[in-house]
């Protein structure tokens, strides 16, 4: 009977998933110890027929031979009633509880560590608890990650009671996430299914409560509510800890997680490393044109690790230059076509799918007319947004363009749009990754049914006659770049076409008919329906007379021109304009009469909104301020040289007038002395005569002090150069409760003084700026204190200049962050900072200013 049990328990134990009861492991042990029994009684009985056998006459031990008896007696008795108790079992295993992790099966990854890295830190500071939230794109390697997260959970000493990793999805069942939580908490399914949904929900949370847990929830695509789920949130008390994966990094703020982190593409080392281990095969092993063609293909794919993996497998055993080189061909003209890129498209278009409405839809699918890895500056994409309509037919531009913003801001906070800077300008920039571009094309192409329906044309050759027959089929067409210099061919008749774009090309002439062939459908050329025109970036030298035809045109764009544009008398007041702007443009540099007319128009036009304009005569300066504060954005006023005052005027019943204006530019004006702001009689002064102003340049002025900035209580920008009479940023004139009513600089981003010789404070009030300034001081030897002390300190700051500037005073204690030309860093008091500064004589140093914790926020 013990073989048999033995034998059976084994055979069940091997496949699996079970372990032998406690009552047949207690059952085989009293089996072994019985087995002892016998085998000493046994034992006892060959010892004395030994002793019998040697020793005929000696006299028997009758005593010895009674109590052997009893035992065998005993024995007997035992061997029964084990017999009757193995007859007794109903069952001889039970199903094994699932362990506290459980391990997921997984290939090596390439390029997680430092997050891994990152999360795992996290995880082991038991000061640290709450939720982490890891965000990014679709395919670029969250899942895997969190794998590993788990994996690792299974190897560590962190001390746990439970992970459990929960899958969530774009259609969340909360019933079936509970049924997890519940597996993972060892929740017998005849007790759980005797629960309604209220008490399951209420055991989980009482369980939960007495444990210190870690929950992996995958791909969270909205707010998930762990506490209507049964999952108690983590909390110092508990000590436990919930990690979540979001294709949108706005989910990460809604989940309220204390720390976040995305998940970006891999480095090109890193993606050449991923492409080769799906291939199959080392590169090293094949032939020069692949390796190079390998690599290629690699760098279409952009980082993004499921591109990386379905395009390797795709090229797997692919062993003919040739074959290497139609996929590279395909990846880069017609991507869908390559084996499982489709697919990849499909895992990418949940994150599309997901977009709130069919407008931001639409907006998103604009972004793939601009081409690969272009940096596209976002408020020329709103621009875009507007001329397609797409953002509501209204004249209030200024909310145009808070919702265009507001739009911008979902896609990138969904992932599918990237965040970049441009330069020292501070301008704003979006990009496209390769992968989504291509995926939006996809989409935007009927899902690849219809291919030219979209034309991004970048070479000249495009524009070939054998190249012309598509714009046939195309709904909108994009002309960019410096490779195109002549459009020679007429297209076909375009009975389809909506929008053409011509952008930053060096086209100067196109040939006749060209633009009869699309009237069609082209709002951009047909005279009745055209409302936005946009020639900025191009090489125009003057509007035609013509263009006073367009009756229905309500934006006029002509920023960032290369030559010097004409605009013809008359043709701007014949227009119901909402939108005109020349800015960064030459306009008027060889008429300044002209300027005086344009700007005598622009005063009377009521419908007039929004204005951005360069100036350089007074008069025309005078006129702006006084007859357009209602309507103007942006204002440069350039190389005025009689202009020595500009008077304003904000007492119309405390009516804002300069509502609008955002940027304000005053270059080369040296006699301008003096901006005068004026109140009505009897009414409390008001610091809000600029209410939107939030960048200021002035530039070789002359200025003795900038005291009217107290009327910008958003300024974000402030540069001052070459004003050698200024002494103080902010005058004495400004009392300090009024400096602190106004809220001066407390936004502030960037304060860039430079050669201003007589300065020697920017203000003697002590000022509250804003957290993460940046500072920086260039040839301004006069300029001994800052307006601020570790009492008003709010956030930790930075300062860089030429070393002038480093007798300024400061706490020596004061810890920061030193770094020097070459872009050493190190960690030091303010006092040490200046004084290896003056040590090393150096020309640039840049100093980070660190908060200590009893001056944080």
């Amino acid at each position: 009977m013990n073989e048999d049990a033995k034998e059976r328990v084994e055979r069940e134990e091997r496949e699996g998933g079970v372990r032998r009861t406690n009552q047949v492991e207690n059952w085989l042990c009293k089996v072994q110890e019985f087995e002892g029994g016998v085998d000493q009684v046994l034992e006892e009985a060959r010892e004395c027929d030994r002793i019998k056998c040697f020793s005929r006459c000696l006299p028997q031990n009758c005593w010895s031979s009674y109590k052997l008896g009893k035992r065998v007696d005993r024995l007997l008795n035992e061997a029964r009633e084990l017999q009757g108790k193995k007859r007794e079992f109903s069952n001889f295993t039970s199903p094994l509880p699932s362990p506290a992790i459980l391990a997921i099966p997984m290939v090596k990854t390439v390029g997680l560590n430092i997050l891994l890295n990152e999360v795992w830190k996290w995880l082991a500071d038991e000061k640290k608890t709450g939720m982490f939230g890891l965000y990014g794109m679709g395919g670029v390697g969250k899942t895997t990650l969190m794998k590993q997260i788990n994996n690792e959970l299974l190897c560590t000493n962190l001390k746990f009671d439970v992970v459990i990793w929960v899958v969530v999805s774009k259609q969340v069942n909360e019933d079936n996430i509970r049924d997890v939580v519940r597996k993972g908490l060892n929740i017998k399914d005849e007790i759980w299914d005797g629960w309604s949904q209220n008490h399951r929900v209420h055991h989980l949370l009482n369980i939960l409560a007495e444990k210190k847990f870690v929950l992996l929830i995958d791909d969270v695509w909205a707010r998930l509510d762990l506490f209507e789920i049964g999952v108690l949130p983590p909390s110092p008390k508990n000590g436990s800890k919930v990690v979540f994966t979001t294709r949108s990094k706005q989910v990460c703020h809604q989940m309220g997680a204390n720390e976040t982190c995305e998940v970006s593409c891999l480095k090109p080392e890193e993606a050449l490393t991923l492409f080769e281990k799906n291939i199959g095969k080392s590169l090293e092993n094949c032939d020069d044109d692949i390796q190079r063609l390998a690599k290629d293909i690699a760098k279409e794919c952009k980082g993004l690790p499921l591109a990386l993996i379905t395009v390797g497998r795709a090229m797997a055993g692919r062993g003919h230059p040739h074959e290497w080189h139609y996929a590279l061909t395909t990846l880069r003209d017609k991507p869908h076509q390559l084996s499982g890129m489709e697919e990849v498209y499909h895992i990418l278009e949940f994150s599309y799918n997901s977009l709130s409405d069919s407008i931001v839809k639409l907006c998103f699918l604009n972004c793939c007319l601009f081409p690969e890895d272009y940096l596209i500056n976002s408020h020329d994409l709103i621009g875009l947004w507007i001329g397609e309509g797409l953002l509501g037919d209204t004249k209030d531009v200024y909310t145009m363009r808070d919702r265009g913003e507001y739009i911008l801001g979902s896609l990138k906070m969904a992932c599918l749009l990237e965040s970049e800077m441009g330069g020292n300008l501070g301008l704003q920039y979006v990009k496209m990754h390769d992968v989504i571009r291509d995926m939006a094309t996809w989409i935007a192409c009927d899902h690849g049914q219809k291919e030219n329906k979209l034309l991004v044309i970048e070479y000249e050759e495009e524009m070939s006659m054998e190249m012309m027959p598509k714009w046939g089929q195309a709904e909108k067409v994009f002309l960019w770049g410096g490779l195109i210099g002549n459009i020679n061919q007429t297209p076909p008749m375009c009975s389809q076409l909506e929008t053409l774009f011509v952008r930053e090309t060096n086209v100067r002439f196109v040939p006749s008919g060209f633009f009869e062939s699309m009237m069609a459908c082209l709002k951009i050329c047909d005279l009745f329906n055209l409302r936005y025109l946009n020639m900025s970036n191009t090489r125009i030298h003057e509007l035609p007379e013509e263009i006073k035809n367009l009756t229905r045109l309500r934006w006029l764009l002509l920023n960032r021109t290369s030559n010097n544009v004409l605009i013809p008398t008359g043709v701007i007041a014949s227009l119901a304009l909402n939108v005109f702007s020349t800015w960064e443009s030459g306009i008027w540099e060889s008429g300044l009469d002209q300027e005086e007319e344009m700007v005598e128009e622009l005063g009377g036009m009521q419908e007039l909104i929004d204005l951005s304009i360069i100036v350089r005569k007074s008069s025309s300066a005078l006129k702006i301020f006084q007859s357009l504060q209602r309507c103007i954005r942006r204002v440069k006023i350039n190389k005025c040289d009689n202009l020595t005052c500009i008077p304003l005027s904000h007492s119309l019943k405390g009516r804002v007038n300069f509502l609008h204006l955002e940027v304000l530019h005053l270059r080369y004006c040296y006699m301008l002395v003096k901006m005068e702001i004026t109140q009505g009689t009897g009414q409390v002064p008001n610091y809000l005569c600029f209410p939107s102003l939030i960048e200021v340049l002035v530039e070789g002025c002359g200025f003795s002090d900038l005291s009217w900035l107290v009327h910008a209580p958003k300024l974000q920008k402030l540069t001052v150069w070459f004003c050698d009479l200024i002494e103080k940023i902010i005058g004495d004139e400004i009392a300090g409760e009024k400096l602190a009513a106004s809220e001066l600089f407390s936004c502030l981003e960037l304060l860039d003084i430079y050669h201003l010789p007589k300065l020697r404070s920017i203000c003697d009030h002590t000022l509250f700026f804003a957290k993460g300034l940046n500072i920086k001081i260039y040839y301004c030897p006069g300029l001994k204190k800052l307006p601020w002390d570790s009492s008003n300190a709010r956030g930790s700051f930075s300062m860089s200049g030429d070393g002038q500037w480093v007798t300024l005073q400061w706490p020596d204690e004061r810890s920061v962050d030193e770094e020097t030309t070459f872009g050493e860093a190190e960690e030091m008091t303010f006092g040490e900072a200046v004084r290896k500064m003056k040590d090393r004589s150096k020309w640039y140093s840049r100093i980070g200013f660190r908060v200590p914790t009893q001056w944080a926020e």
